[in-house]
């Protein structure tokens, strides 16, 4: 039997790794049927301030791209 394509994604964001230019790092996957499709880790463009708005940014970016993933999985009818 075969396993349901379900898309998938992880988000992570680590705040202020960055010593020289004390900006958080993004973290992203996504993942089709325990495959890989997608992957991103980036120092952020802005400084966050917090933790919580480093996770904010992260999640933000990570939704963009989820939602254009999406459409992309459905016009090849991957999922």
């Amino acid at each position: 039997m075969e396993k349901p394509r379900i898309l998938q994604g992880y988000v992570d964001a680590d705040y202020t790794r960055d010593l020289d230019q004390r900006r958080s790092t993004t973290s992203y996957v996504f993942i089709v049927t325990e495959c890989v499709i997608s992957w991103k880790t980036e120092l952020q463009d802005t400084i966050a301030l917090s933790m919580t708005e480093a996770e904010y940014m992260a999640a933000v970016e990570a939704s963009n791209n989820a939602l254009w993933l999406r459409g992309l999985v459905k016009t090849f009818n991957i999922i």
